[in-house]
C-alpha cells in the first residue's frame, strides 16, 4: 500500500535478494527444515488439530503448571495443520520454511526502499543489506519456530509507519486496520507482543500528527489500528473461558515471572528466596537448580504442593516477581542488563560468522560449526604446537577477534551514537523516524530483559539495529 511511495529497489539490490532466496531455497532443499526443541510443542498441536475432532474443547486444565495446549499461541500450530493437509506430513516442513524465506526476502526489499529514503546508498547501503542477510533475523527462515514469520510481520508494521511518519504515504482508516490485521496475526504467533502494541500506536500517532491529523482523527485512526488486535485478544480470553472454565489470554507469565529470581541467584548477586512467600518456601523444600530447570522445577512445586492452576500460579510469581525487585533493586539491575547479554546482542546483528556458526551447530543436518569458537581456536594455538591446524587457527583466530570487536564497536555506535546524531541533526522528518527506531529496538529488547531473554528474541529488532546504525555512520561521514 503506501510503501509504493518509497523509493524503489535498485536493480543491484533486487538481483541480491532474488540470489539470497535462491540461496535460501536452496539450503533448505539440501539440508531440509530445521527442527528446533521449541518446535516439538507446535508440531504436536498442529498434528493434534489433524487428527483429534474434539481439540479445541479441551485445554487440558488440571494436568500440570502449564498444559501444552494453553502455553502457545495456535497461529503457527493452525499453519503446521494446514501445510500438512494440503502438503502431507513429509513435506509440509519445507513448505512451511519455504513461505518463511520468501517473506524475510521481502521485508529485506522493504527495508532497503525505507534505507534509501532516509538517505543510505552506496556501501552504507551495501553493507546494511548484506549484514541483514547475514544476521541472525535472516538464518532462522529454515527453522520451524516462530521466529521468522513473527519478525516480518513485526517489521512490516513499523516500516509502514516508518515511512509514514517521512511523509511517504498517509495514515487513512482502511490502511490502519490493515496494519491492525498484520499485528494480531503477530500476536496468533507469539502473545508476548501484546505488549509492545504501544511500539505501532506510538508510531501511528506521530505519523497522523506529521500529516496534520487533529485530535479526533487521530483517535479513529488509533481505533481502526486497534480493532483487530483487541478483537482478536477477546476471541482468545473467550476461547480460554470456554474450554477451561477460566478467562485469560496467556498463561506463559506464570513460568517466566520466575526467570529473574533465578537469575539473580545463578549470578550470586543476592538471595531472592529468603522471603516468605509460597515461591521462596517451595524453593526451601525443593532445592533451586540452574536456568530453565530450576524455573520448572519450581512451578511444578507450586503446582504440585499448594494446588495452584496456571491461572493463580501466574498471580504468585507476579507478586514473587515484584517483591524481589522492591526487596533486590541492586541485584535485579544487574540481572536486567546480565539479560541483555551486549556481545551475544552485537553478534547477531553485525557478526556473520557467529550466525553463520549458530545457524549449523543448531541444525541437526549439521550440529557443528562451521568454524570453532573462539575459546577452541585459541586453545587450539595454545596447545597445537606448530602443526597445521594450529597454523590455521591463527588466523582464523584473528579474524574471530576483529569481527567480535567490530561487532561491539557497532553496537556502542548504535546505542550511543544514533541518539548524539539526532541531537546534532535537529528533529526533521529523518531524525523523527531514526530516533523512533531506536527507541523501539531500546526497548524491545530492555523489556525482554526485565524477565528473561534468549538472543532469538531479539530477532524483530536487528533490521531496526542496521537501519539506525548505517543511518548514523552516514551522519558522521557527513560531519
Amino acid at each position: 500500500m503506501t510503501a509504493a511511495r518509497l523509493p524503489p529497489l535498485p536493480a543491484w539490490a533486487g538481483v541480491f535478494l532474488l540470489l539470497l532466496l535462491a540461496v535460501k531455497l536452496g539450503l533448505l532443499l539440501a539440508l531440509g527444515p530445521a527442527p528446533f526443541p521449541d518446535s516439538g510443542l507446535y508440531l504436536e498441536l498442529g498434528r493434534r488439530i489433524l487428527e483429534d475432532p474434539g481439540w479445541w474443547r479441551d485445554g487440558g486444565w488440571g494436568s500440570g503448571f502449564a498444559p501444552p495446549a494453553l502455553l502457545r499461541p495456535y497461529g503457527y500450530p493452525l499453519l503446521i495443520a494446514a501445510a500438512r493437509s494440503v502438503a502431507g506430513p513429509q513435506a509440509f516442513g519445507f513448505w512451511i520454511c519455504a513461505l518463511q524465506c520468501a517473506a524475510s526476502v521481502g521485508v529485506l526489499a522493504l527495508f532497503c526502499r525505507l534505507a534509501l529514503a532516509l538517505s543510505l546508498c552506496g556501501p552504507l547501503l551495501a553493507a546494511a543489506l548484506l549484514m541483514a542477510a547475514l544476521s541472525g533475523f535472516s538464518l532462522f527462515d529454515a527453522a520451524l519456530l516462530t521466529d521468522s514469520l513473527y519478525s516480518v510481520l513485526f517489521l512490516l508494521v513499523l516500516f509502514i509507519l516508518a515511512a509514514w511518519m517521512q511523509g511517504r504515504g498517509r495514515p487513512g482508516p482502511v490502511s490502519c486496520l490493515l496494519l491492525g490485521l498484520a499485528w494480531a496475526a503477530s500476536l496468533s504467533l507469539r502473545d508476548v507482543g501484546l505488549f509492545h502494541t504501544v511500539f505501532p500506536l506510538a508510531g501511528l500517532v506521530l505519523a497522523a500528527r506529521r500529516a496534520g491529523a487533529g485530535p479526533g482523527r487521530i483517535l479513529a485512526l488509533s481505533a481502526a489500528l486497534l480493532l483487530p488486535v483487541v478483537l482478536f485478544v477477546a476471541l482468545v480470553v473467550a476461547w480460554n473461558g470456554y474450554r477451561t472454565g477460566h478467562s485469560f489470554y496467556s498463561i506463559t507469565g506464570g513460568v517466566n515471572w520466575l526467570w529473574p529470581s533465578v537469575n539473580i541467584a545463578d549470578r550470586g548477586l543476592a538471595d531472592p528466596f529468603a522471603c516468605a512467600d509460597a515461591v521462596c518456601a517451595a524453593a526451601r523444600a525443593h532445592g533451586v537448580g540452574k536456568g530453565m530447570d530450576a524455573v520448572l522445577g519450581l512451578a511444578d512445586a507450586l503446582w504440585r504442593d499448594d494446588g495452584l492452576d496456571p491461572v493463580a500460579l501466574g498471580r504468585v510469581t507476579f507478586h514473587h516477581f515484584l517483591g524481589v525487585a522492591t526487596a533486590h533493586p541492586l541485584a535485579f539491575v544487574a540481572s536486567v542488563i546480565g539479560n541483555m547479554q551486549p556481545a551475544h546482542l552485537a553478534d547477531l546483528a553485525f557478526n556473520p560468522l557467529v550466525n553463520i556458526n549458530e545457524f549449523c551447530r543448531l541444525h541437526p543436518a549439521i550440529d557443528a560449526r562451521a568454524v570453532p569458537a573462539l575459546r577452541e581456536l585459541w586453545a587450539s594455538v595454545r596447545h597445537g604446537g606448530f602443526s597445521s591446524a594450529s597454523l590455521l587457527a591463527v588466523p582464523l583466530l584473528l579474524l574471530s577477534a576483529a569481527l567480535a570487536i567490530t561487532a561491539l564497536g557497532g553496537l556502542l555506535l548504535f546505542v550511543a551514537g544514533a541518539p548524539l546524531m539526532v541531537r546534532r541533526r535537529g528533529l526533521d522528518p529523518q531524525s523523527r523516524v531514526i530516533l523512533f527506531l531506536w527507541v523501539v529496538a531500546v526497548l524491545f529488547v530492555g523489556s525482554y530483559s526485565i524477565v528473561h531473554m534468549e538472543m532469538r528474541h531479539a530477532m524483530p529488532v536487528i533490521p531496526l539495529v542496521l537501519l539506525v546504525t548505517g543511518w548514523t555512520l552516514r551522519e558522521l561521514r557527513r560531519s
